[in-house]
């Protein structure tokens, strides 16, 4: 091995190892705050007056739920939601389970020709996404229970994702809100193609890659910090070239380690991945990802832990209604945290305000200590237009309310 080779080797662990550094220090302040964050809500949530709508609380109103039961905490949420819809006054709720073959598709069928008003959805991404494909352009809402290791999309709206009773507190009563959703065509290598949704990220290329190579056992262990770990085993891969078109725009060719369809921007432990993605502005961020060397690794880190808005040239995030991808060749590809293998092209739009949800925050969970240092605040709040604090979170006013 020559000197020039064993140089390039030193400098490129000496930067993946100060990345490592920086995210480790980072997970450590944001859980810190996290923890902080949790523990007002709860103790807002047990002090505030309980401020249900009347349609919410009206009795006969039916409450289904789509449960993966695989989870550890599957069979104590379905109790809590029994125990809520009682005191409430509203019949047991019908409570269906997932499974391997069927994520919730077909049960949420099930519970939408019952006549559920809520389809709370208790598990991971997978779950929420299967649930959500159905209920999209409906006026039936999405509650969510988040039992995943991500938990992306309850992370993006800012539910308390470790606070299950507040979380079945918000699926049941919690004021709705409008989303977009992205409906995806995928194109595989022998000419079949698929039709998919997403809340959160689809992308291909080293995110795909990731996800599908994480270590199971290491995920019930280390839950979704496993994910950093099968990143440092694929981060210095080899770029490929992609086609891009963006709406009404002329197709442009990259070289790429990755690319994304974002509808939210967050990731977890608060770090800030699309600043501009928002689920709620009728638009995706599509975003390139070209980095040729470990120091483009390091800038893109930087810009996602510091939060840092302005564009850097091996990060492009363009806004857009309508996206398609074609690959040269076949890459993997992920939707929402789960890997569905290789395609060959990806077409993406945006219906806008789609889905109904209940217990959408203003900002999201990375911006509720703000919020409560607002709250603290001795002067009153402006009762205009201002978001108002219901049941101890900031919430949106519902959409043509």
């Amino acid at each position: 091995m020559t000197t020039a080779t064993l140089s390039t080797l030193f400098w490129s662990t000496l930067v993946l190892a100060a990345i490592l550094l920086v995210a480790v220090v980072w997970l450590g302040v944001a859980h810190h705050r996290l923890r902080r964050s949790t523990g007002r809500l709860t103790r807002q949530l047990q002090d505030a007056p309980a401020g249900r709508t009347a349609a919410a609380q009206a009795p006969g109103r039916l409450v289904a739920v789509v449960v993966n039961t695989i989870k550890d905490s599957a069979d104590d949420v379905v109790r809590q939601i029994h125990s809520a819809c009682s005191r409430a006054g509203m019949p047991a709720p019908l409570v269906m389970a997932s499974s391997a073959e069927d994520p919730g598709h077909e049960m949420t069928r099930r519970a939408m020709k019952a006549g559920a008003v809520t389809v709370i959805a208790a598990g991971g991404d997978g779950t929420v996404r299967a649930v959500a494909a159905e209920l999209a352009g409906t006026e039936t809402a999405l509650g969510i229970v988040p039992l995943g290791t991500g938990n992306l999309f309850a992370r993006n709206i800012g539910l308390p994702f470790q606070d299950l009773p507040a979380c079945v507190d918000e699926a049941l009563h919690g004021r709705s809100h409008r989303v977009d959703t992205l409906d995806l065509s995928l194109e595989r290598a022998d000419g079949s193609v698929e039709e998919e949704n997403s809340l959160v990220i689809a992308g291909g290329g080293l995110d795909a890659e990731v996800m599908g190579d994480t270590r199971e056992a290491l995920k019930q262990r280390a839950g979704w910090l496993a994910y950093g770990e099968a990143g440092l085993r694929h981060i210095m891969g080899s770029r490929s070239s992609v086609t891009i078109s963006v709406d009404d725009g002329e197709a442009q060719t990259h070289r790429v380690r990755s690319v994304l369809l974002a509808n939210c921007g967050s990731l977890q432990a608060g770090m800030l991945l699309v600043p501009s993605a928002k689920f709620d502005d009728g638009h995706m961020d599509a975003v390139l990802f070209t980095p040729r060397h470990a120091w483009d690794w390091a800038r893109i880190m930087a810009k996602t832990v510091t939060r840092f808005a302005a564009d850097i040239p091996v990060m492009t995030v363009r806004q857009a209604k309508r996206v398609t991808v074609t690959m040269d060749e076949p890459m993997p590809f992920q939707i929402d945290g789960d890997a569905v293998g290789e395609v060959t092209s990806v077409s993406a739009r945006v219906r806008p305000h789609a889905l109904v949800v209940n217990g959408v925050s203003v900002r999201g969970i990375q911006e509720l200590e703000a919020a409560d240092e607002d709250t603290e605040s001795d002067e009153a709040p402006d009762q205009g237009d201002e978001p108002k604090l219901t049941k101890g979170r900031i919430t949106k006013a519902p959409q043509g309310a």
